[in-house]
């Protein structure tokens, strides 16, 4: 990747951050069932020295913090990562070689193992140009917006 103006540090940087792509999508779909089952309380009331349950149940954390917030935050973090690398991967070579570059990129699916019906080409110089591709532009995106989609200052 020297070539297209990429280091070799800076492009298995690029591919650790493909390869974290299938764990990240794990994390933000577990972040759906997330609702702080384990900071719940039930509220009681005293009455005439015998306690009493309200029935209302209230999150409670240890701080001044929404928990509901942070993980809705943290699960966009991980989909921001995520919806980066679908992008780049559909702006490449038109498009044609998306799932096939995220199997091979992501999931570390050889070029041989990919189901020869979701590529365009059965031609393995065309792959790999794509594959340059994805990571020339995966390299640019990360630079001009950062790691998560945010304009750098």
């Amino acid at each position: 990747m020297t070539p297209w103006g990429i280091s070799r540090y800076a492009y298995e940087e690029l591919r650790a951050f493909c390869w974290q792509y299938p764990e990240k999508k794990t994390q933000a779909d577990m972040l759906l069932g997330l609702s702080g089952h384990d900071n719940i309380t039930t509220l009681h009331k005293s009455v005439c020295g015998e306690v009493q349950e309200v029935g209302e149940v209230m999150p409670r954390g240890g701080g001044i913090s929404d928990p509901t917030a942070s993980t809705a935050l943290k699960r966009d973090r991980y989909l921001a990562d995520c919806d980066l690398i679908d992008r780049i991967a559909r702006a490449t070579d038109g498009g044609g070689w998306e799932k096939a570059l995220i199997l091979n990129c992501c999931y570390r699916v050889g070029l041989t193992d990919i189901d020869p019906a979701i590529l365009p080409s059965s031609h393995r110089n065309a792959f790999f140009q794509a594959k340059r591709e994805f990571f020339f532009r995966l390299h640019e995106a990360r630079n001009e917006f950062g790691t998560h989609g945010a304009i750098k200052t």
